[in-house]
């Protein structure tokens, strides 16, 4: 009788079972503060009831688990939260690693940013009680008159500031050796040259959120050059963006 009854009840169980009823192991993660920038605001850039959250399109750290991880950790600490994607400076990424016409490389970068609302917009919705989100393009912000004030002061900025000129450059140096091996010296040149591009449109588009009140930029990761920035290595720059409080977040699995 044991053994007729175990073997009915085996056989229930793999009758219930579907094609995709394996059970998938998803790795779940927390998310913790790295640093505060500047220090000066390490305990007190929660009394903000705005943050923004930085995007980085094709980037590991937004894969949906560690995403939820980071829209969780804002919705315990800011009322409002502005998602801004990057989409239209993700370009420069794709022109320079997929070879790509700047025009051809936009339009994908367009897509791709509306891939990612579409897919994802759901775990922003899943804390919606708490904070509300909204969302804005790069390729948006960077049609507002105040943004092309910002970038021609800071390209301005760039070429006569050795000091800034060369934090930029060092970090775009830094992470073309990251992304790229096996290339020349003259392709890395050209990508280092990009990717100063890359960083002063994205500077000139922080500073006009923090001009609509989002002072608070949350993001996985870090920008030395931008740290300089808020720490007040570069006194001329503009208020917008020296007002900046940068939050980095890493991630621990749980």
């Amino acid at each position: 009788m044991f053994i007729a009854s175990l073997l009915s009840h085996l056989e229930q169980l793999n009758n219930s079972k579907s094609p995709t009823s394996e059970i998938i192991t998803r790795t779940q993660y927390r998310t913790k503060i790295d640093s505060v920038t500047p220090l000066s605001a390490r305990n007190n850039f929660e009394q903000f009831d705005s943050s923004f959250l930085g995007v980085s399109l094709e980037n590991s750290n937004f894969q949906p688990a560690k995403l939820k991880a980071m829209v969780e950790w804002i919705s315990r600490r800011f009322s409002h939260c502005l998602v801004l994607v990057g989409d239209s400076i993700h370009r420069i990424n794709i022109e320079i690693t997929r070879s790509l016409a700047p025009e051809t490389a936009l339009i994908e970068a367009l897509e791709i940013g509306r891939t990612f609302l579409r897919e994802q917009e759901h775990i922003f919705n899943g804390f919606g009680e708490k904070t509300q989100f909204t969302f804005k393009t790069c390729n948006e912000i960077q049609t507002w008159e105040d943004y092309a004030h910002f970038f021609q002061c800071l390209q301005m900025f760039f070429e006569s500031n050795a000091k800034f000129r060369a934090s930029v450059e060092g970090f775009s140096r830094n992470y073309q050796m990251r992304q790229s091996s096996n290339i020349s010296d003259a392709l890395l040149e050209y990508r280092i040259r990009r990717s100063c591009d890359y960083f002063l449109e994205e500077f000139a588009i922080f500073a006009c959120l923090q001009r609509r009140g989002f002072s608070v930029m949350v993001y996985p990761g870090t920008f030395s050059t931008l740290a300089e920035i808020v720490n007040g290595d570069y006194p001329e720059l503009f208020e917008e963006i020296k007002q900046l409080i940068v939050v980095s977040l890493h991630f621990k699995k749980r």
